[in-house]
């Protein structure tokens, strides 16, 4: 960094000048920057939805146990 800064003519540095390891941002656009918990409350939206709220299908597909299914959805809040 200390080089970078020395080396540049300009007031500014963008991005494209800063090495590559120091180029990585978490995108808000990718889902990078939510919990755990809410990717995983989303997922279980989506295998709900495929399979027309078929609890059972659900949990096989998830491969967890219908009862751990049913106390997962009490965290869902209605959409």
């Amino acid at each position: 960094m200390h080089r970078l800064i020395v080396m540049t003519d300009s007031e500014t540095i963008d991005v494209a000048e800063l090495p590559p390891s120091m180029r990585f941002s978490v995108s808000t656009t990718t889902g990078l920057n939510r919990s755990l918990a809410d990717v995983e409350l989303e997922y279980i939206r989506n295998v709900l939805a495929s399979v027309s709220g078929n609890k059972t299908k659900a949990a096989e597909i998830l491969g967890i146990d219908r009862k751990t299914l049913r106390d997962k959805l009490k965290d869902i809040k209605p959409e």
